[in-house]
């Protein structure tokens, strides 16, 4: 674990997982049908899990190791990169709320690949020495 019992979370992960939980929040959005009939994407239980696994994760990076930000960041550039595909099929709705997603998606990515360059192995083990 990267905190003690004694400390807070580090602001980054708190706007990791504030970014995925906005995420998660749109996909909850698009799989409940709030977003519209006509909205283009994949089924609703794919983005109900979507959306829920967005949100259990935007708890780990509360906790997360260097291993799970990285795990994170590669599913959510496969995520990004699906949607893309998508879009280039036409088989994806791009409107704000769609768009606000990835957004966040696509900063939270970046935020993950950072957190776990913070936490390489060669700084864990000099907090260790600490």
């Amino acid at each position: 674990m990267t905190n003690t019992a004694n400390s807070r979370p580090s602001p980054v992960r708190l706007f990791g997982t504030a970014l995925a939980a906005l995420a998660g929040v749109v996909y909850l959005t698009i799989g409940l049908g709030i977003a519209g009939e006509d909205f283009k994407s994949p089924p609703p239980p794919v983005m109900l899990a979507a959306g829920v696994s967005y949100l259990v994760g935007g708890g780990l990076i509360l906790v997360a190791d260097r291993r799970l930000l990285l795990v994170g960041a590669v599913v959510n550039a496969v995520v990004i990169m699906l949607f893309l595909l998508s879009v280039a099929r036409d088989n994806a709705t791009t409107d704000a709320l769609s768009l606000s997603g990835k957004a966040a998606q696509i900063a939270l990515g970046v935020l993950l690949v950072w957190a776990a360059r913070r936490r390489s192995p060669e700084t864990n083990a000099r907090i260790g020495a600490a």
